[in-house]
């Protein structure tokens, strides 16, 4: 008998930082994230930089963890947490 294991949903933050300005950001998450143009990306950090981070996206493993990696080689401080 063959069980097949559930995906978990994994849930990307990225946290407000001192070091990059909102134009990095901007950048960053409109070349990087899926569906995100300027305005939305431009929402996200104004988000992140008034309450110290924003869920961006939630997914399943592979997609989300390129992500991250994407980001973080961009500079920005990014987290993932798998919801249980």
């Amino acid at each position: 008998m063959n069980i097949k294991k559930r995906r978990k949903r994994v849930t990307l933050y990225l946290y407000n930082d001192e070091f990059n300005s909102f134009e990095t950001v901007n950048i960053a998450l409109t070349r990087h994230l899926p569906n995100c143009n300027s305005l939305r990306a431009e929402q996200l950090g104004l988000i992140a930089h008034n309450k110290g981070y924003v869920d961006i996206c939630s997914g399943f493993s592979p997609e989300i963890y390129q992500i991250q990696a994407n980001l973080i080689r961009c500079g920005l401080l990014v987290e993932t947490f798998c919801k249980k």
